[in-house]
């Protein structure tokens, strides 16, 4: 929450004191007298906002919420208590609510660079690459932090423009050269260019300057990997894992990275995959009768999504359409299937025994997050093989398939299969590959470093389908 420093010199006497007492710990205290404060002054919109920052800590989300809303109704013209509701926003979870606070105050205060580059970051991760770079602009235009280009560069480079994300990385860089970030993505864009040993330098130096961010330590271990050096890589990777626990892409990456060295996949690989991949089916939750009535009303949901986009840039999805995060403006049928979803995942966590070491086992959420997307594919769609670098496990639910699902040429057309690397990836060795057949209603469930493809399909009916990612907040 935003609110002034003790030493600000305007600052009212009875402020001073609360902040105080904050500081000191005393957070009980500190709201006993903030709301006996706004006893006798209700209308003040300044200890709203304190009030509420205070309470946030305890988790009193609702009225803290409320009484930002109260702050803003008094004085609509200050940024300030804007700021406010909307990190409080993003703090529950409330995305969609987020970005309609930050868009109606970035057009009230068009020039304030915290506004706009806060809603560029929210942009950003709703993939807007092109409406966050605008924000970005604006941000940096209006004397935003010179970090800014950082995030800048990032979104260029989500659209491809790989040259320009150079140049803005490299401006961060010359403003601030210890920037950690700056050269790690400086390292991506080089990397996506084809200059390995020139992006391998990047992330040389953001270890050197962040050596406890893993991000760095495993782009570091992709060139590796890429330069042929794959001995390297792999001791890359596993220090990773040893050093900073389950990363995503070490895990990823790690058993292609030992094959490259051996010229075979891992003993075992194959029925590490067929243990870690599930299949569950959901339960019809409350007003549905059945999970194909909720499926019917998935589809035209989907179908009527205003986020639904042709292969989107930089997403895996090739002829068919892909939706931003559902969640993030909760909605029926959304929310119902929401729910049998949590369920079936709870149900499936409490399944997990904890195994010490694992990259996917040693650790069980108590708390998560869900990032929900539909897919929706036509004839020859299909995914290329990918991971999801932010879940911890991933998930497809099938809500609608084509009848001629498994009836091509490969009998295992539109099925999703496991263990094949990407396709810019040059294997010596024979990958070890899984594969599943969807069927309408059930739902898979793997690790989020699993490499996974659906196979492509043909056939004038659409092969709809919702993924997720479980990010967790906690661990049992």
């Amino acid at each position: 929450m935003t609110t002034q420093s003790p030493e600000a010199p305007a600052l009212p006497e009875q402020y001073r004191e609360i902040l105080t007492l904050m500081k000191e710990g005393r957070r009980k205290v500190a709201e006993e007298r903030c709301r006996a404060l706004l006893a006798e002054t209700p209308t003040d919109a300044d200890l709203m906002a304190l009030l509420a920052s205070i309470i946030v800590e305890r988790g009193a989300f609702d009225e803290a919420e409320s009484l930002l809303r109260q702050s803003l109704k008094l004085v609509p013209t200050d940024p300030t208590p804007w700021i406010n509701l909307g990190r409080l926003l993003q703090q529950t979870g409330q995305w969609g609510e987020a970005v309609q606070v930050y868009e109606h105050a970035t057009g009230l205060f068009p020039t304030h660079p915290l506004l706009a580059a806060t809603l560029g970051q929210l942009y950003q991760r709703a993939n807007r690459f092109a409406d966050a770079e605008v924000q970005y602009r604006n941000a940096i235009e209006n004397g935003g932090r010179p970090a800014l280009y950082v995030q800048l560069g990032m979104v260029l480079l989500r659209q491809d423009r790989v040259d320009e994300a150079i140049d803005a990385f490299n401006t961060a860089i010359a403003h601030n050269p210890k920037l950690a970030g700056a050269h790690g993505n400086l390292g991506n864009a080089l990397q996506k260019k084809g200059d390995m040993e020139a992006a391998a330098a990047a992330y040389e130096q953001a270890m050197i300057l962040n050596p406890k961010d893993p991000t760095a330590n495993v782009s570091f271990g992709m060139t590796q990997l890429k330069l042929g050096r794959a001995r390297e890589a792999a001791e890359v990777f596993e220090r990773a894992l040893a050093v900073h626990g389950p990363e995503r892409r070490a895990a990823a990456w790690l058993p292609y990275a030992r094959a490259q060295e051996f010229g075979e996949m891992p003993a075992g690989y194959r029925a590490e995959m067929g243990e870690l991949v599930s299949r569950h089916k959901l339960t019809p939750p409350e007003a549905y009768a059945s999970m194909a009535e909720l499926n019917a009303a998935l589809v035209a949901a989907l179908d009527a999504d205003p986020t639904l986009t042709w292969e989107p840039v930089g997403k895996a999805t090739r002829k068919g359409g892909q939706t931003g995060l559902i969640l993030d403006t909760p909605r029926e049928p959304f929310i119902a299937f929401e729910k049998a979803l949590r369920q079936a995942i709870d149900a499936y966590f409490s399944s997990i025994r904890v195994q010490p070491g694992h990259p996917f086992r040693c650790q069980v959420p108590k708390t998560y997050h869900l990032d929900l997307w539909g897919t929706l594919l036509s004839d020859g769609g299909h995914q290329h093989s990918h991971i999801h670098v932010g879940g911890w496990m991933s998930g497809v639910y099938y809500v609608s398939l084509p009848s001629t699902l498994g009836k091509g040429d490969g009998d295992k057309d539109g099925w999703i299969e496991f263990g094949n690397p990407p396709p810019e990836f040059d294997a010596v060795f024979e990958p070890m590959t899984i594969t599943y057949e969807p069927r309408e209603g059930d739902a898979l469930f793997f690790p989020s470093y699993f490499f996974h493809r659906t196979l492509p399909f043909s056939g004038n009916e659409r092969r709809i389908s919702l993924a997720f990612d479980v990010k967790p907040t906690s661990w049992r």
